[in-house]
């Protein structure tokens, strides 16, 4: 998914399928699944258009659009396997008994720092240092940065 207009449109018609307690397939029930993994978004989603701006939500300033498409592009990397590394990681950090989301976010930081860098420097997504940062990417770690 890339973070365009097609993309908001489809997001927001998802959110509303999803309101009228419709099913889908394939990507549009990942998205759906991501959204349930956030209720928090739920009445932003009712905004329409814009639910795709930051705003506040518990505290922090968050795009519920930026954040479902960076869900959905490291959802895709882990059920594709595609890069490798990715799934593995996300493996690694489930047997180290991190939670199911945790883990996704702990992957989506680093994917999303990585790639908003590049984007504004006007360089190249750099995969092996996506590699090298998930290598070194552990449960304990996260543990110890809460503490």
């Amino acid at each position: 998914m890339d973070f365009d207009k097609e993309t908001q449109v489809r997001i927001l018609q998802v959110a509303a399928g999803r309101e009228e307690g419709m099913t889908f397939e394939e990507l549009d029930a990942r998205i759906v699944h991501i959204m349930d993994l956030h209720p928090e978004f739920d009445e932003i989603w009712k905004q329409g258009e814009l639910a795709t701006y930051p705003q506040e939500i518990n505290g922090q300033i968050v795009s519920p659009f930026v954040h479902t498409v960076l869900h959905v592009t490291v959802d895709k990397q882990i059920t594709s396997g595609q890069p490798e590394f990715v799934l593995e990681t996300y493996n690694r950090l489930r047997e180290q008994g991190m939670e199911e989301h945790d883990t996704l976010h702990a992957i989506i930081s680093i994917y999303a720092e990585l790639y908003f860098s590049s984007f504004r420097q006007g360089q190249q997504f750099d995969t092996l240092d996506y590699q090298s940062q998930l290598t070194y990417l552990s449960y304990e770690d996260s543990e110890a940065d809460e503490g």
